[in-house]
């Protein structure tokens, strides 16, 4: 059993070291292309949700 763990820690760290780690710049432009495309993505649906909700707004005042 505990010969297992240890094989599996050996085949772990050989497979850790064959990983292709991004650079930190890499890191850093990705988190900003997410920043920029999410506060994109969270402005395009507050200004359709608040169109739609003035729209709807004024659609059911109007059939009273």
């Amino acid at each position: 059993m505990i010969s297992a763990i240890k094989q599996q820690a050996k085949e772990l760290s050989a497979e850790l070291n064959r990983v292709d780690w991004p650079t930190k710049d890499k890191v850093m432009s990705s988190a900003w292309t997410v920043v920029v495309i999410s506060l994109f993505v969270g402005a395009f649906l507050w200004s359709v949700d608040w169109v739609l909700s003035k729209g709807f707004a004024v659609f059911f005042l109007k059939t009273r």
